[in-house]
């Protein structure tokens, strides 16, 4: 696909921190990118500022969750009335960091890097390796009966991804996703406290508490912005379509199901001979250059 299409397409997101280097390599590479910040970089920018409060923590926090702009609005008031000076240097955070400002076509709400961390604790020790002694290095995973389990970061991906290659083999057309089946799931729970009123042409107004939101099933949308974001249909969507005697699954983005499964795992690693036997090229080994560490550092 990226061979193909590559930075012409306009619907590449990306999430980093703010360093310059990546700001500037991104938008080199994909001039018609979105990038979104990593909130936890994001925050502590804002402690090292001297925002700090545990106030601020929670309600910044508030404010990167929020699906709609009534929630982020009164989140960002609240911050104004505990500190103005930090709603001045969040306005100056160019990149998406609230949800409600994230694309709907993308049905991705991450707002942090979490779902990377895994990896980058299999190569954290072996980061200033040559790249192929970096796919080998052997990271200890966890302790059983105070016996280490080591696994190769070559074959750790190997094994992860075969196992979801193998799944995808076996699913069937419009099958959802266990991730979409566990978070539906849950969302049904959610759904038996809230009450539906059909409004009409394929609309409705659903009440959760003291709330009320509107539904509109020919748009995918609800007022409190989860189900355009996300993809699958929040606990208020669920109400109407269980109330209209429909399938949910209709209503969940095309990307939790085994198509997209299948697209994503399409491919998988092909094992491969120790190093040892590989064959000889007699090119010259890169030695990594010689430094002295700072001071500090």
């Amino acid at each position: 696909m990226f061979e193909q299409e590559g930075c012409n397409r306009d619907d590449w997101t990306f999430i980093s921190d703010r360093m310059g280097g990546v700001e500037l390599a991104v938008r080199e590479t994909f001039p018609i990118e979105t990038r979104r910040v990593y909130c936890q970089h994001l925050y502590m920018n804002c402690k090292n500022n001297g925002f700090r409060r545990s106030a601020f923590f929670k309600l910044f926090w508030i404010a990167a969750a929020a699906y709609n702009e009534y929630m982020y609005g009164k989140a960002m008031e609240k911050i104004t009335d505990h500190d103005p000076n930090a709603v001045a240097y969040l306005d100056t955070c160019l990149e998406q960091w609230s949800r409600h400002k994230f694309d709907p076509t993308v049905c991705c709400d991450h707002n942090t890097t979490n779902f990377v961390e895994s990896f980058n604790a299999c190569t954290k020790p072996y980061r200033d390796m040559h790249v192929f002694s970096l796919l080998e290095g052997i990271t200890p995973q966890r302790t059983i009966m105070h016996s280490p389990v080591f696994c190769l970061t070559r074959s750790w991906c190997m094994s992860r991804i075969g196992a979801r290659f193998n799944k995808a083999v076996d699913m069937e057309g419009g099958q959802l996703t266990k991730y979409a089946l566990k978070k539906l799931e849950k969302k049904k729970t959610q759904s038996r406290f809230c009450y539906a009123t059909t409004c009409g042409g394929g609309e409705f107004e659903v009440r959760d508490g003291h709330a009320n939101f509107p539904i509109r099933l020919s748009t995918r949308s609800c007022g409190c912005g989860k189900w355009q974001i996300y993809g699958i249909p929040c606990n208020h969507a669920l109400r109407v379509i269980y109330n209209q005697r429909m399938n949910p699954n209709d209503y969940i983005s095309p990307f939790f199901k085994s198509v997209a499964y299948k697209l994503t795992y399409a491919d998988h690693i092909d094992p491969m001979l120790d190093p040892t036997q590989w064959p000889d090229f007699g090119l010259l080994i890169i030695q990594p250059p010689i430094i002295k560490r700072p001071a500090g550092r």
